[in-house]
């Protein structure tokens, strides 16, 4: 399929790297931007004042748009990206994060085209990840995941591009939350009834070792709170008990991975 083109100053994605003090990883981040084979895409980095000499490595290679100053943690480094992002898509490819091959925004955008065709266009597009770190690798299966079940489960945001106009309708991540603001803000498009898109595809590789991890118990602690927003809790609960029981059934059966 031949791909719709977009002006030069119109680009169709806007991958934003979220980076501090990153400079041990953030080559292997921008040479998988740069692999790939498709390159309509601005690069916007948004450092918190690193002092480690990621700076002067990011002036060298001269991203699109480049900020770097203190902020008040990740989600707000995040919606400084979104408000500087000019694509039609973004997404977030954070410091040490990669995408998953070199075809990954030509298969994105095919599918976009593809789908742009229907009445209903997407405004949120989706696909799997491969988690790695300490623990090796494993791929979390996002085929599952419909209107009604995100609020059971979960989205890794390093499996989702979004439609630059979402965040001016539902508005940007909630800095008030330490670890959930994209959960929260993905309950928000669903329960908005957004048109979603499944490309069952692997996305990008995404590093195991942040904040989430290393605080587990404070992170689920408060996803729980961010489902109690939106759905009476024993409904969660027993959708979320369900849900796990489902997806350990679709692992023993090779249905999901």
């Amino acid at each position: 399929m031949e791909l719709v083109s977009k002006p030069f100053d119109m680009p169709r994605f806007s991958i934003i790297t979220v980076c501090y003090n990153a400079l041990t990883v953030l080559p292997d981040t921008l040479a998988s931007l740069k692999g790939q084979s498709f390159d309509d895409y601005e690069w916007i980095v948004v450092d918190g004042a690193s002092n480690d000499g990621t700076l002067d490595w990011l002036t060298i290679q001269s991203p699109d748009i480049f900020v770097s100053e203190p902020d008040k943690g990740i989600y707000d480094a995040m919606n400084k990206g979104i408000a500087m992002a000019t694509g039609d898509w973004l997404f977030f490819l954070n410091a040490g994060d990669r995408f998953a091959d070199s075809g990954v925004l030509h298969d994105i955008a095919a599918a976009i085209d593809a789908a742009n065709v229907l009445a209903t266009p997407p405004e949120l597009v989706y696909g799997d990840v491969i988690y790695f770190g300490m623990q090796g690798q494993r791929r979390k299966r996002f085929n599952w995941l419909t209107r009604h079940r995100l609020i059971f489960g979960d989205l890794c945001h390093q499996a989702a591009f979004a439609a630059r106009p979402l965040f001016a309708n539902l508005g940007n991540f909630d800095i008030s939350l330490r670890y959930n603001a994209d959960f929260d803000w993905f309950v928000r498009v669903f329960k908005a009834q957004k048109p979603l898109l499944y490309v069952p595809r692997d996305i990008a590789l995404f590093h195991d070792a942040g904040t989430h991890v290393t605080n587990h118990v404070s992170c689920e602690s408060e996803r729980d709170g961010v489902r109690a927003r939106y759905c009476p809790r024993p409904k969660w609960v027993l959708g979320h008990l369900l849900l796990r029981v489902e997806l350990k059934l679709r692992r023993m059966f090779g249905q999901t991975t």
